[in-house]
């Protein structure tokens, strides 16, 4: 197993300008992606913008991969003035795009304490096929009473790389150390 990166970048607006749900897929053409410089190129690894639940005025723009670390040690004025380039690219056609008022990015892979943002089955998954039963196995003391517990999407056997994983594996380790709890 193997942990992964999707990283978010999010510009704040002043005011709702795209219907909320919205979601671009950006698709390059082949001649625009080679005019685009070395030093900027991971631009056209932004695969995506979306508008997210419980605002009507951010656009959240998704990258993963080499790309997402990389955007993660960028100066925030270059992400910032980049993605406004990409967005105006394929949407300043059609609409008038403000200035964002505010940018805020995920850097699940620059974060000491995670590393990445989602587990996923690497190529050598057949040779370890229990790894993740093993991962979310608690330590018990002498007497085989649980004393440490591990949930996240990486201990879930089926849901692993989701948000739904990490909560299931959370109500797991719930349902597993309420019979020892006084409660």
């Amino acid at each position: 197993m193997s942990i992964g990166v999707m990283d978010k970048v999010i510009l704040n607006f002043e005011k709702e300008w795209l219907p909320n749900g919205t979601f671009f897929g950006f698709i390059w053409k082949g001649e625009d992606k080679r005019k685009i410089s070395k030093d900027d190129y991971w631009m056209t690894r932004i695969f995506g913008v979306s508008t997210p639940m419980g605002s009507k005025t951010a656009l959240t723009f998704w990258t993963s991969g080499e790309v997402g670390k990389m955007v993660e040690t960028l100066p925030e004025d270059v992400v910032k003035r980049k993605v406004m380039e990409l967005l105006r690219k394929f949407m300043g056609k059609n609409m008038t795009i403000p200035e964002p008022t505010g940018m805020i990015r995920s850097t699940w892979y620059s974060n000491p304490y995670t590393r990445g943002s989602y587990t996923f089955d690497n190529i050598l998954v057949h040779e370890y096929p229990n790894a993740r039963a093993i991962l979310g196995e608690p330590l018990v003391d002498e007497a085989g009473s649980p004393k440490v517990l591990f949930a996240g999407e990486a201990t879930d056997l089926t849901h692993f790389s989701t948000v739904h994983g990490a909560s299931d594996s959370g109500y797991r380790e719930a349902m597993r150390i309420l019979p020892s709890s006084k409660i």
